[in-house]
């Protein structure tokens, strides 16, 4: 587990590289509340909106997550467990007023990430108000 990587995955550099060509700006890889102990892969703190691209295996995909063959109950805990954090970190941020956005890893596709943007468009648009 030691040689995966956090953050700066393919499929949160595919989002980040449509929104942006879409026009969106945004802060990546930081936390959305100086609280919170995890990152949001993108954030728009002016609109309150923070982006998560959760990858299937480690955030138990309920389409595509199939667990090691080895050390079976080991990886069901530890999936078990990045879900719980993912739901109270979500609950904290929209208590405080965020938007939380989840993206699975296999839904990185334009179509999905042009209604994300108009989502945070909308949200901007509003704010500004």
């Amino acid at each position: 587990m030691q040689a995966n990587v956090g953050h700066e995955t393919s499929a949160e550099r595919r989002v980040r590289s449509h929104l942006h060509w879409l026009g969106l700006r945004f802060r990546n890889d930081v936390k959305p509340l100086p609280e919170l102990r995890c990152a949001a892969d993108l954030v728009f703190r002016s609109a309150k909106i923070c982006i998560f691209v959760d990858g299937c295996f480690w955030h138990g995909c309920p389409k595509h997550y199939q667990p090691p063959a080895t050390n079976t109950s080991w990886w069901d805990e530890k999936i078990a467990a990045n879900r719980a954090r993912d739901r109270r970190n979500a609950l904290v941020l929209t208590k405080a007023g965020w938007q939380v956005i989840r993206i699975w890893e296999h839904q990185v596709r334009p179509a999905i990430l042009n209604k994300v943007a108009e989502r945070i468009r909308r949200r901007l648009q509003s704010k500004a108000r």
